[in-house]
């Protein structure tokens, strides 16, 4: 009997064993026309969702958003999530999709229903009409610090402030980061969990690829095997093609860069960008009517807008519920979350968020007399952004079309967006930009020079960061990026400058100077832009706060140019621009260089004189609540947990470790499906829901790149934190085992 008793005993020890060491450990992972479409049928798939999901809900008129705080006033969902935007409408789906999950999503912005029909769903309307002005109450209206870099100027910093975030407002274009890029992040971070394969997958998860119309004509490489074919967002190309299209390719070509298809890794060299456009219908396809829309119904999801996040409450060191209000003066509501706090508001909105609610660097907090409830130094830090301008060129009477005629020809306007309505391709307004060419440092300033360049930045490495903090750790986080991006991006294929030429009106003109709809020169010429922007900026910046209020504007000091690689690589990057200009075929259609001109700029100081005068922001901040290493001012681990905290997670551009010569738009939503897989894996563990995906495997298999190759800049890797449930779950493994030790074998 004794013996019996033994053998069962060791039987259930064993398989105890196997499940607790095969379970994942949380955070890882292994050309036509259209007819014209009648109104019931442009709200088919939304109505329809709604019909076959009726049964579920305990209001069939229920539908999201809501405007009316008590949908979430002192009520407890398992998840609130902070902004309903690019990443947080990817969130509110997929935790959504098992009913067990209440999931609630804070959304300062309206849902956008007045402005959909003439500026969010027209995707040209971006560049011609667009919501992202800075007296727009569809946008933030953020705007820089004095930028020294700039001879002192500030900077509009439009963001997207509506539901969809800047998905609604944004260019649409829809490129990736490279593979080369994102093996960079895992090295950094010290895991594979964050490389390329990993995280490709769950790119594709999103994207709902169709084929263009204009390939022969434009002579674009088109692979469709790198793209995903089943997701919420469209990527597909405009009906209309601007004549000038036809001629990027060979230019480009004749300059000895190659032209491939940017899917799968390849994001560089010459290529037109996928779009997010909906094929069908040419409407603009993002965050809301990807993501949200097909599942509005689900009774278990509240979206509440026209509200404002205003602090994260926390008990010790747990994140428990969330106050929000709807302005200064408002009342101040709260709703509570059983499992986490999910930060969505972007690189401006989530560092502020946290600094008002006692996480970040304790001096900055303790001077505005703000309870610390976490010293994080990294809050707020390691800002970047891409910063462009446009050379403009005269071609009146070389060609017949470009987006100039829709801003000065208001009959021509309303033709054009008849058309768009009535699903005709060739309507200018299905149109954005998307010719783009990712130059590398070898092509910018030729093998010898480049080779010079990265040598002097590498020398210069330590005194350059010097600068940048006085906190130590944040210090070694700006050394480890900038060695890594030196070492594996700078001297690689990978574009350290994006041209893309602009058919959509006056350069950037239409942008910095919004009142002036006939454009900066008059109403007779047709203009073409070369647009230059700064991929990999070593200059760094920050958002810190003046206030104890989120109503407050952030402090927003980018840091342009105060590195002096970059205006370097920009002055290369212009001088290229005005090289493609002047390549056939391209040059056939050009009458003049309107501006700056070529009698005006030419030698390195009128080149870095007009760069200062004329650049901008390329609208892809990030970077601020870096993942990192804690000794290097990190503020999120590799699941995306606030350090040291428990319930607390961020998933939107803030975490982005290095500089990407990409959009975010996409690999943002990439990064919220394999957020939404993190999420649920740890839930799971801890009893609360099923795992989301078989994708995911043992962090203890994983191998760190980081360890093998940078072990003493990292002191054999930093280890990330082990929290909230991972940690119960791993003490409830343990104690079950010893528990049937001691009962049958003493």
């Amino acid at each position: 009997m004794l013996s019996e008793t033994l053998s069962s005993s060791i039987l259930l020890l064993a398989v105890l064993v196997t499940l607790g060491t095969a379970i994942p450990y949380p955070g890882t992972h292994s050309g036509s026309s259209h007819r014209p479409q009648l109104e019931h049928e442009r709200r088919a798939p939304s109505n329809s969702t709604v019909a076959s999901n009726s049964t579920v809900a305990s209001n069939s008129t229920r539908i999201n958003p809501f405007s009316t705080p008590d949908v979430l006033a002192g009520k407890t969902f398992d998840y609130v999530i902070v902004g309903g935007g690019t990443a947080g409408l990817v969130l509110a789906s997929r935790l959504s999709k098992n009913a067990s999950n209440r999931v609630a999503v804070i959304e300062a912005g309206k849902d956008g229903g007045e402005v959909m029909h003439d500026h969010i769903l027209p995707p040209a309307q971006a560049y011609l009409n667009s919501l992202s002005t800075p007296t727009s109450e569809y946008d933030w209206q953020y705007q820089t610090t004095a930028q020294r870099g700039l001879n002192g100027r500030q900077v509009f910093w439009p963001r997207g402030k509506v539901l969809g975030g800047s998905s609604a407002v944004n260019h649409l274009y829809m490129v990736q980061q490279s593979k080369i890029e994102q093996d960079t992040w895992a090295d950094l971070v010290g895991t594979d969990d964050w490389a390329w394969d990993t995280l490709y997958p769950y790119m594709k998860k999103s994207e709902n690829y169709s084929a263009p119309l204009h390939i022969d004509q434009t002579k674009m490489v088109v692979d469709e095997n790198v793209h995903g074919k089943k997701g919420p967002i469209h990527y597909s190309y405009p009906g209309y093609s601007y004549p000038s299209l036809d001629s990027w390719i060979d230019t480009l070509g004749y300059l000895g860069v190659e032209s491939r298809d940017p899917g799968g890794g390849n994001s560089y060299g010459s290529f037109f960008a996928t779009s997010s456009i909906d094929p069908k219908g040419w409407k603009r396809s993002y965050a809301k009517n990807g993501y949200l829309d097909p599942v509005a119904d689900r009774p278990h999801l509240v979206v509440l807008t026209g509200h404002r996040a205003t602090k994260i409450n926390f008990s010790g060191t747990t994140a428990t519920s969330v106050s929000f209000s709807s302005n200064a003066n408002g009342t101040t509501y709260t709703v509570s979350a059983k499992k986490e706090v999910i930060l969505c508001a972007g690189a401006i909105g989530t560092p502020q968020l946290l600094l008002v609610s006692g996480v970040g660097p304790r001096s900055q907090l303790e001077q505005l007399q703000i309870p610390v409830v976490m010293d994080l130094p990294g809050v707020g830090q390691h800002l970047r952004d891409h910063l462009s301008g446009t050379l403009t060129f005269d071609v009146t009477d070389r060609l017949a079309v470009t987006a100039d005629l829709l801003q000065r020809n208001a009959t021509f306007a309303a033709q054009q967006m008849t058309m768009w309505q009535m699903w005709d391709p060739n309507s200018l307004y299905n149109a954005p930009d998307n010719a783009v060419a990712y130059v590398n440092l070898t092509t910018l300033f030729g093998p010898e020079n480049a080779d010079t360049f990265i040598s002097q930045l590498k020398v210069n490495l330590s005194t350059a960061v010097a600068g940048y903090s006085q906190d130590d750790s944040v210090r070694k986080g700006y050394e480890a990026a900038y060695d890594s991006e030196l070492k594996d991006i700078y001297p690689s294929a990978i574009g350290q400058a994006q041209l893309s030429l602009i058919n959509t009106g006056s350069g950037n003109y239409h942008i910095t100077h919004p009142n002036d709809r006939a454009g900066a020169f008059g109403n007779t010429t047709l203009t073409l832009g070369l647009q230059a922007a700064l991929q990999h900026p070593l200059s760094r910046g920050s958002i810190t706060i003046n206030s104890t209020s989120i109503f407050s504007s952030p402090i927003i000091d980018p840091g342009y140019l105060t590195h002096p690689g970059d205006i370097q690589v920009l002055r290369e990057a212009f001088k290229y621009a005005r090289k493609v200009s002047q390549t056939p075929p391209l040059s056939n259609l050009i009458v003049g260089e309107l501006a700056p001109g070529v009698g005006s700029v030419s030698s390195a100081d009128e080149w870095e004189d007009w760069i200062r005068k004329f650049t901008t922001t390329a609208y892809h901040p990030s970077s601020t609540c870096s993942m990192l290493p804690l000794p290097y001012g990190g503020v999120v681990d590799n699941s995306l947990r606030v350090y040291n905290l428990i319930g607390l997670r961020i998933v939107d551009a803030s975490i982005i470790p290095i500089s990407m010569s990409a959009h975010p738009t996409a690999p943002l939503q990439g990064i919220a499906e394999k957020a939404s897989e993190l999420i649920l894996n740890t839930a799971a563990l801890a009893g609360g829901s099923e795992a989301s995906s078989p994708r995911t495997r043992s962090a203890a298999t994983t191998s760190s790149r980081l360890n093998r190759d940078n072990a003493s800049k990292f002191s054999g890797g930093t280890s990330f934190m082990i929290t909230g449930q991972d940690r119960t779950f791993s003490v409830l493994v343990g104690s079950m085992i010893t528990a049937f030790v001691l009962t049958f074998f003493l």
